[in-house]
């Protein structure tokens, strides 16, 4: 089912329809046009979108057969992808495809940019410093620095003082659900006689600040990071396994089981199934109707922080 409802900033809810006719606060939290905007949704197919299967069956099985509200704080991301999403929409590139959905029997997809001199994906991204930096493989590497100066009194006194020196290093990039997406796109293109030799995706990052510079060691706004590609008979056993995964739940009126560690973004190390991630606790619509959802909520304080959101 869809989302019927949007949550004021008060807490309370109100008809989707009803919002648009006729604010229920003192004020609108965003314009009528944004919520408008907000209010679309597309009909979910009969499989699943190369997007959706990257979530938890749990969160589509719930997504597809309750009625949900969500408030327009949350969607504000999206909403920003979407715009940014329809500026290129606009563009002709001249030697590619743009925008064009493929469909095969396991589901489909819209690729952003086909770019058919090249044979290479394109996907844009409008995402968080953290993703972008894990997509990297950056790590980071503190070490002390002396600083030529000396304590003059204290426990230290007599100690030289030193200053902690950050720097950056090339790890193992960690973006298997882009790489997972790129790879759907590519297995799609295939199928329709396009040969697909690379992929990119192009992420804009939304935070970037000069504290963000800092912490996560970026020095710009928009990254072009190659994506490599998994086989096509890998890519087609998971779209299976997971759509199988889905009908079943729907056929049978079945809850799934909790969705992934990876899925729920809990943190590193964690594999339990009973242990909420931050989706759980600040990104999920659905979570009232999932025990590991409405566990998050009682145990919010001891979560982690934000700054960690894909």
């Amino acid at each position: 089912m869809p989302r019927t409802h949007f949550i004021c900033p008060d807490g309370e809810q109100i008809n989707t329809v009803g919002c648009l006719e006729q604010c229920r606060m003192a004020g609108r939290c965003v314009s009528k046009p944004t919520l408008i905007l907000m209010a679309r949704q597309r009909t979910p197919g009969r499989k699943l979108s190369a997007t959706e299967a990257l979530n938890g069956t749990r969160l589509t099985y719930l997504k597809r057969t309750t009625t949900y509200g969500e408030s327009p704080m949350n969607l504000a991301f999206a909403l920003l992808g979407t715009f940014h999403h329809l500026q290129h929409e606009n563009v002709d590139p001249g030697e590619g495809l743009v925008e064009v959905r493929l469909d095969d029997d396991e589901g489909g997809g819209t690729p952003d940019y086909y770019d058919g001199i090249e044979k290479a994906l394109w996907d844009y991204k409008t995402t968080g410093a953290f993703k972008v930096n894990r997509a990297l493989g950056k790590k980071k590497f503190e070490s002390p620095f002396p600083t030529g100066e000396f304590y003059k009194s204290g426990p230290n006194k007599g100690q030289e003082k030193t200053r902690k020196l950050v720097e950056w290093g090339l790890g193992e990039p960690d973006m298997w659900d882009w790489q997972m997406q790129l790879s759907r796109y590519a297995n799609l293109y295939r199928g329709y006689g396009f040969p697909v030799e690379r992929a990119y995706i192009q992420a804009t990052v939304r935070d970037f600040t000069a504290q963000t510079q800092r912490q996560y060691g970026l020095d710009r706004q928009i990254y072009v990071i190659p994506v490599p590609l998994f086989e096509d008979a890998m890519v087609e056993d998971f779209y299976k396994t997971k759509n199988a995964a889905l009908e079943y739940a729907l056929e049978h009126h079945l809850i799934p089981p909790p969705c992934s560690p990876s899925e729920r973004w809990a943190d590193e190390g964690v594999t339990d199934l009973t242990t909420p991630g931050r989706r759980c606790l600040k990104y999920c619509p659905v979570y009232s109707f999932c025990d590991l959802g409405i566990k998050a909520h009682e145990v919010a304080p001891s979560l982690p922080a934000d700054e960690n959101t894909p």
